[in-house]
């Protein structure tokens, strides 16, 4: 009998309050990440490239970002991964250029008015990709599940966020290079911690 994995359910019970250790969370998402470092550095070039031009991080940014989720999963279920597993985001491509679309315009507009409401929707999408991806969300309703699950623990997830800024800073700070290494290694962590509040369903 196939189990239904109820997520809508446990947004909603996340959006009650949550407990996100982030010490586990950057452990597992280190752990992830030295499974097979050598595809995430080669991904993560290719992604830093895509993602440092405004035109091709619009166009190419949603998918880029889920690869690095799809290949995170495998990895947390022992599976074989190759370079091209990366790319079958782009089998949603359209769902996710739209979701990137719709929340770069969200927090651009929010930093237009006065800076705190972009980071707010920054810090509230951060997990939309997931829903799509993984849950079969439309952009829109991914957008509105991220922030109600977020909305449960706030302060945690944005204390999340500065502590991975603060580790791709270090990145970029390391002759630019470091960036390779703590950008696959961010996604990993952000894996790790949708997995720990929400979860992921077995047909992931």
């Amino acid at each position: 009998m196939q189990v239904i994995f109820d997520h809508h359910g446990k947004v909603e019970k996340a959006s009650y309050g949550f407990r996100l250790s982030i010490e586990n969370v950057l452990q597992v998402g280190f752990d992830l990440f030295r499974k097979s470092p050598g595809i995430f550095i080669i991904y993560g070039a290719i992604s830093a490239i895509a993602l440092s031009n405004p035109i091709s991080g619009a166009l190419l940014g949603g998918p880029l970002t889920a690869g690095f989720y799809i290949v995170a999963n495998r990895l947390s279920r022992n599976q074989p991964v190759e370079l091209t597993d990366f790319f079958r985001s782009f089998d949603k491509f359209t769902p996710l250029l739209i979701l990137n679309l719709l929340i770069g315009v969200l927090v651009f507009l929010g930093l237009l008015l006065l800076v705190i409401p972009g980071i707010y929707f920054a810090v509230s999408y951060l997990f939309a990709h997931f829903f799509v991806w993984f849950h079969g969300e439309n952009p829109t309703d991914a957008i509105r599940l991220s922030r109600k699950m977020v909305s449960g623990n706030f302060g945690q997830v944005l204390l999340l966020c500065l502590v991975l800024g603060g580790i791709n800073l270090l990145g970029l700070l390391a002759f630019g290079v470091g960036i390779l290494l703590t950008l696959p290694y961010t996604f990993c962590v952000l894996y790790a911690a949708f997995d720990d509040i929400i979860g992921i369903p077995s047909s992931g």
